[in-house]
């Protein structure tokens, strides 16, 4: 998990994917199949043990082994959803490793014109094409949360390999409005961070843009609208799903955020950039931004940022530059060895565990 070793993230992005596949269902449409869900046994037997839940055709796993019998030893992240009835398989993004039938295991060859990586710790997507990083945006992935009623572990977005498999286009989330939705696991699905429907048609994105680059969404992945200055965004990504015909070959991984990995800090002599005129209210990863396209930035040092006149500069939302170091060093705290950054969804897993223990 080392967003820096270009090459090395590259070389895991183009590896195949194995997905399930359990074919094509009567009265099924391909979005209904996109949504289904097959169970993973504790021994290569449908009567033994429940272990976890695999989505259909998106879903990667890890083949551990064939055993030759029919049956394939398999691991990834469950995949365990809130909408299953009346399921007891409450393993919320638990890695958990079970055995499924061989004939529903496919191997897919990702496309190399585009690639994405979300890491969970550090809240950015990270845009691949053609073995190279060609952009950072800030994203939102799910959050555990309590909603008047009870608690909501499948809120978490799950970690592991995925495809971009059904491209729905915009959909609606309470009063809000997500554009330039294309699904990935069930019904989770990456899109354009939501907003809302001003009454004279115009949109606001004044209560959930500030949360990008922090865990908020139901389970989907949050991104950018706002134009890095390599002209990216979720629109971006979208329309060359679109364009080029990408559907089904895109491959997706998702990081996990667990307890014990830390942000680095960046090296003091960093160069960043903000404007000198005074009115500029962003420090800046370069020396143009599509936040003030006419405005060429004046650069400045990452050890200076907690001085003046920097110090009271945010980070530009456009061109995505590195953290401060307290924000930095408060992420590091949450998920130091030996903690719980999540004690909630912990809490929750018991029952998975209490299951498995069960005679």
């Amino acid at each position: 998990m080392d967003i820096t070793d270009e090459e090395a993230v590259w070389n895991m992005l183009m590896e195949p994917i194995t997905v399930v596949d359990i074919g094509k269902k009567k009265g099924l449409s391909y979005s209904q199949l996109t949504k289904q869900n097959i169970y993973m046994y504790l021994e290569p037997d449908e009567d033994s043990k429940i272990v976890g839940e695999i989505t259909n055709l998106s879903q990667g796993v890890r083949v551990i082994e064939d055993l030759g019998n029919g049956w394939t030893h398999v691991e990834c992240y469950s995949s365990s959803f809130f909408s299953k009835p009346a399921t007891k398989i409450k393993a919320w993004n638990i890695l958990v490793s079970g055995y499924v039938k061989s004939k529903y295991l496919r191997q897919v060859q990702p496309t190399d014109k585009l690639a994405l990586v979300i890491d969970k710790l550090s809240q950015h997507l990270y845009v691949f094409q053609e073995g190279k990083m060609i952009a950072e945006l800030l994203c939102s992935t799910g959050l555990v949360q309590w909603n008047g009623k009870k608690y909501q572990p499948y809120n978490e977005t799950r970690s592991g390999e995925f495809l971009l498999i059904n491209m729905t286009g915009s959909l609606n989330s309470d009063r809000l409005k997500c554009s330039y939705a294309i699904r990935f696991n069930a019904g989770d699905e990456i899109h354009e961070v939501p907003h809302m429907v001003r009454a004279d048609g115009t949109y606001e994105y004044k209560t959930t843009e500030p949360s990008l680059g922090q865990k908020k969404s139901h389970g989907c992945i949050r991104v950018q609208r706002l134009t890095t200055p390599e002209g990216i965004n979720m629109a971006w990504i979208y329309k060359r799903v679109r364009d080029m015909d990408l559907c089904g070959k895109v491959k997706i991984v998702i990081w996990e955020d667990w307890q014990g990995r830390q942000l680095p800090v960046p090296d003091p002599d960093t160069v960043i950039y903000y404007n000198d005129n005074g009115k500029g209210q962003y420090y800046h990863r370069c020396e143009k931004c599509n936040s003030a396209s006419s405005v060429t930035f004046s650069p400045f040092l990452y050890s200076q940022l907690d001085e003046a006149p920097y110090s009271k500069l945010q980070a530009c939302p456009w061109c995505v530059p590195v953290r401060r170091e307290t924000d930095i060093e408060e992420i590091n705290q949450r998920y130091a060895p030996g903690g719980d950054h999540d004690e909630l969804l912990t809490e929750l897993r018991q029952d998975y565990y209490n299951y498995l223990a069960e005679d």
